[in-house]
């Protein structure tokens, strides 16, 4: 609200504004009333009160007199009708601002647009008068719509935290989902390829691409790690075999936990990075194409998936499409729990 005239009524608490208000015509004009108005923030809300007086003098007398008011506790903060859209582009604003990674940023993104959709479906737009039964309305609705036990666990969490942080931020007037909890549901079972299916596999794929899935199952990194690692980055003279440094690979030019780790080098990767050129900055790069007829370019994770679906069906794996490029790293977990003789029977084999 616009005030003409303002004037700061010092020793308030709330500190209490006074000032005539500016109206404008419908002609796009404007004109100030004749009358003082006092404007404050209270609990995070901003109010204003008409003090029905032309005379200054008066008006700041009734402006600490709303200070006496408030602090009795007959003057209660307006209730903002927050809507769920609101709050959303509101938390994402946040999440932005936080620098979060694009793929979170992407998932709270749908994670709270179907909490939009499933309020407008049945008619129930408002934050402000969220329940935790409706809570648990939403929940069925994504059961009905065909979502996991995970990503509705996954979507209630991110519900939750949004209605807290609205409640912190005062733009609710409770939170109506502080009694609610949530059991976490049992990990989904990922494939894991043998050590058996690994040699297959590596004796089957083409040379561009076995030493990439070889990387993967002997260093246990992600696709992204495997992207963006450099020469530089393999130190071939370091410990016993040689160190692998992994710094980069997720958002913000790091790591996804933001960390650099140091691996050490598996002697049975040494001949398939022999067969990689160091023609380029980075160690692997995908074929040429009319973007970089040189080559050079950054290796595609659909299309090495793909191929990887595609060599696990000519090998005869049982359900082909399920493995994942991700697979390798969970071949890499799986080794490194195993005696020490049967990691050496893996590398041998």
């Amino acid at each position: 609200m616009k005030l003409a005239d303002r004037h700061v009524c010092e020793g308030t608490v709330p500190r209490i504004t006074i000032g005539r208000r500016v109206y404008r015509r419908a002609d796009g004009s404007r004109y100030v009333s004749n009358t003082w108005t006092a404007q404050w923030s209270y609990e995070g809300r901003h109010q204003y009160e008409a003090l029905k007086t032309r005379r200054k003098d008066a008006a700041v007398r009734k402006a600490f007199a709303i200070c006496e008011r408030i602090r009795a506790g007959e003057v209660k903060p307006k209730k903002y009708a927050l809507t769920i859209a609101e709050m959303r582009e509101k938390y994402l604003d946040l999440k932005r601002g936080e620098g979060r990674a694009p793929k979170t940023v992407q998932k709270y993104e749908a994670g709270l647009l179907s909490l939009v959709a499933w309020s407008t479906t049945v008619g129930r737009r408002s934050a402000t008068s969220f329940t935790a039964d409706d809570f648990w309305r939403y929940n069925r609705w994504l059961a009905d719509n065909g979502a996991s036990e995970k990503t509705r666990y996954d979507r209630l969490i991110l519900i939750k935290q949004a209605f807290k942080w609205a409640h912190k931020q005062k733009l609710l007037a409770e939170n109506p989902l502080v009694g609610v909890s949530l059991s976490e549901p049992a990990p989904t079972e990922q494939p894991c390829f043998t050590p058996d299916q690994v040699s297959i596999l590596l004796r089957e794929a083409d040379p561009h691409e076995a030493a990439i899935y070889a990387t993967m199952a002997y260093l246990g990194l992600r696709i992204g790690e495997v992207r963006e690692l450099r020469w530089s980055d393999i130190l071939f003279d370091a410990g016993e075999h040689g160190v692998v440094v992994v710094r980069r690979g997720g958002s913000g030019g790091t790591t996804k936990n933001r960390g650099v780790r140091r691996i050490p080098l598996n002697p049975a990767l040494k001949p398939y990075l022999d067969t990689v050129e160091r023609k380029f900055e980075r160690v692997f790069t995908a074929r040429p194409s009319p973007k970089h007829p040189a080559g050079g370019g950054p290796i595609s994770e659909r299309r090495l998936l793909l191929s990887l679906k595609r060599l696990c069906k000519r090998c005869g794996f049982n359900d082909p499409t399920k493995y994942k490029l991700h697979t390798f790293r969970h071949v890499f977990a799986s080794m490194c729990g195993h005696p020490l003789e049967d990691r050496r029977r893996w590398r041998e084999s």
